[in-house]
């Protein structure tokens, strides 16, 4: 009877054992001198689970998931085995529960990136992107040149009053002369030729005189007008020019009235660039406040312009020797 009772102590000893993974915990960090605040402290692991740990009460810890990675960083911060809490601890751990953590075998394969298929779709995204910028860009520049080109051609039209284009509007009357012969011919005269056979009459003559002044003097006034029209457009197509020092290098783009861009560039150390075009100008600096700006040879004070990134924006013109912000 007694060797039964001695039997079933060593059994229950051996299951006490066998589901014991918090002791070897706890033996371990009081070896080390550690308290149970200073493993919370360095793992971020609630004081609470920790004495859970140790003290192996199953029923207060988290799901096995977040244990078993709760004793993987407890026992390697101690310096013992991990493998062997852990499988202490799993034999621990209810059946049911155990359970849930093996893997579902029936979830779908993710797609791998290195698949054949996802790499030629890959490349066919970008390479159609790639066309997709190559043809805005050309319709982009081939609009801008049509644009550029119609206003060139219109401001540098002749405005001449002779011309197909833009007749005078100043009518010009020729009379001509023309007479009968005795043989039914008809002869026609030009201005200021006399028929040596017709007898003239002084007032004739006036007359004829005073048509030809009046003709020199409708032709002189075109010309005079053509010459006015030129000089105009001449005057409302100066050219202005801009000038940007970069002291210590700057990224600069202008563009003109016409919405040319004269410049999309760095500006290196100490450069200088000149631009010519119509203004105003809309200029953006980078590296602004060591950046200086001139326009038509007047000094541009950008300092109101400079945002808090050194950095600027701005539109400028010039009007009788003064700069114009616009």
């Amino acid at each position: 009877m007694m060797q039964d009772s001695s039997s079933d102590s060593d059994d229950s000893r051996e299951i006490k054992g066998s589901v014991d993974f918090g002791s070897a915990l706890a033996s371990a960090r009081k070896l080390k001198n550690y308290t149970v605040e200073q493993i919370s402290e360095q793992l971020k692991i609630p004081a609470r689970t920790i004495l859970a740990l140790e003290e192996n009460n199953i029923s207060v810890l988290p799901a096995p998931t977040f244990t078993q990675g709760y004793i993987r960083a407890y026992a390697k911060y101690l310096e013992i085995s991990v493998e062997d809490v852990l499988a202490n601890y799993n034999r621990a751990v209810p059946h049911d529960e155990a359970s849930d953590l093996k893997p579902r075998s029936n979830l779908p394969e993710e797609a791998s990136s290195q698949s054949p298929i996802v790499k030629t779709v890959t490349m066919l995204l970008i390479f159609s992107g790639i066309l997709a910028i190559i043809y805005g860009s050309f319709q982009y520049y081939q609009e801008k040149a049509d644009v550029m080109e119609t206003a060139f051609e219109s401001k540098h039209r002749s405005f001449t009053g002779g011309s197909l284009d833009s007749p005078s509007t100043d009518r010009i009357i020729i009379k001509q002369n023309a007479r009968m012969t005795d043989e039914g011919e008809l002869i026609v005269l030009s201005p200021g030729t006399v028929d040596d056979n017709v007898p003239v009459s002084a007032a004739e003559v006036e007359a004829e005189e005073s048509s030809e002044k009046s003709l020199a003097a409708t032709l002189a006034k075109s010309e005079q007008t053509a010459k006015q029209e030129e000089t105009r457009e001449q005057e409302a197509i100066s050219v202005d020019v801009l000038t940007i020092s970069a002291e210590k290098g700057s990224w600069v783009q202008v563009r003109d009235a016409t919405t040319a861009r004269l410049l999309y560039n760095m500006v290196p150390v100490g450069g200088v660039e000149v631009l010519q075009g119509q203004a105003p100008f809309r200029v953006s600096l980078g590296n602004a406040k060591t950046t200086h700006v001139t326009i038509n040879d007047l000094e541009v004070d950008i300092s109101e312009y400079i945002r808090d990134n050194n950095t600027a924006k701005f539109s400028v013109s010039s009007n009788r020797q003064q700069v114009v912000f616009h």
